[in-house]
């Protein structure tokens, strides 16, 4: 059994150190979770996740409970092709569905998700539109297949969110050979507010002033505002600059007394830092990506190391027992994974 200590970073220990045991089907014990926490221990979202893996991979778990700070994971062979995931705040959808993104990588069919809860917006973690347009949209150029529907968005503090994803896997290869962008052809991006803002045109408001920033590039920018019933109100808005071979991605979120012109200028300037850095991968999907860079191979250039990077750079190579590469190459940072891989166990 694999012994994590958890205090080398926070819930993406966990999210990652799960996902990738259901992938390897190796067991697992993770101790110290979220120990440099200001609430040490496992929050809604984290919790949701990990029992909704457990059930995909029919996992023996011990330490299942909201706060609990070791768990230890058995993983089986993933058989399961509907999951359901309850979360009972407004923890973030995106992050509970990590896991489960690595650990369909083992399965031999499609896995449906439904998630009842929780936020598509929310602090400290990619929004739902965010996987959509950059992660889901990265990893489909190599084979791996997700569908989002969302029933109903969520923001804090009630969430509520109602989403059902399917990922498929089946024709996921590597290596994930992300080091040109290619030429730049249009920026995408969701302005999304509850319909308590609409008379505020504030989905609008957030759309117009990112587009302002991004007039400049001289390609089409295809920017959707739009409303939605939610428990409670809020918006936020997602951007993307889709390359020919890569997508990079900008977020924020709206905060009460926050104008809505903020928050687009905000979203812009993370997406335009990135831009401008050279790198080929936004500053979230470079740590987002190791998992699958380590697994099946694969370069890519980040745009700075962050906690996070930092945090899957160290979780991989506990898990291989070897590090990735990484090499600064000018303002970024060449990330390379081993050719080969280490491929996941499928089958019996």
């Amino acid at each position: 059994m694999l012994a994590i200590d958890g205090s080398i970073g926070g819930g993406s220990v966990l999210r990652i150190g799960v996902g990738l045991a259901a992938a390897l089907r190796k067991p697992i014990r993770i101790y110290n979770i979220r120990k440099n926490r200001p609430q040490p221990g496992l929050k809604a979202q984290h919790l949701a996740g990990l029992l909704a893996a457990a059930e995909l991979c029919d996992a023996d778990v011990k330490g299942a409970e909201l706060g609990s700070q070791e768990v230890i994971f058995r993983p089986h062979e993933v058989r399961k092709e509907k999951v359901r995931v309850h979360i009972t705040t407004a923890g973030s959808v995106g992050l509970a569905l990590q896991p489960l993104q690595l650990a369909c990588l083992a399965a031999q069919h499609p896995v449906r998700i439904e998630i009842d809860g929780g936020g598509t917006y929310g602090k400290w973690a990619p929004p739902l539109d965010y996987f959509r347009l950059v992660n889901f949209a990265i990893l489909e150029r190599f084979g791996y297949r997700a569908r989002v529907a969302v029933e109903r968005e969520g923001f804090h503090p009630k969430g509520g969110a109602r989403v059902a994803v399917t990922l498929d896997a089946r024709d996921f290869h590597g290596p994930l050979e992300l080091t040109e962008r290619g030429e730049l052809l249009r920026f995408k991006g969701i302005s999304l507010a509850s319909n308590h803002l609409r008379k505020a045109r504030v989905a609008e408001r957030q759309a117009e002033a990112a587009r302002a920033m991004l007039t400049g590039y001289g390609v089409p920018i295809e920017l959707e505002a739009r409303y939605a019933d939610t428990r409670s109100p809020g918006s936020g808005i997602t951007l993307a600059a889709v390359f020919k071979r890569t997508v990079l991605g900008g977020d924020a979120l709206g905060e009460r007394g926050k104008p809505a012109e903020e928050v687009g200028h905000e979203a812009a300037m993370a997406l335009q830092e990135d831009l401008e850095s050279g790198a080929t991968l936004d500053r979230h999907m470079s740590d987002q990506i190791i998992p699958f860079i380590a697994l099946h191979g694969g370069r890519f250039r980040a745009p700075r190391m962050t906690e996070h990077l930092e945090t899957n750079l160290k979780l991989i190579e506990l898990f291989t027992g070897s590090r990735l590469g990484v090499q600064r190459m000018g303002e970024t940072l060449e990330i390379r994974g081993n050719e080969k891989g280490f491929r996941p166990l499928t089958g019996g």
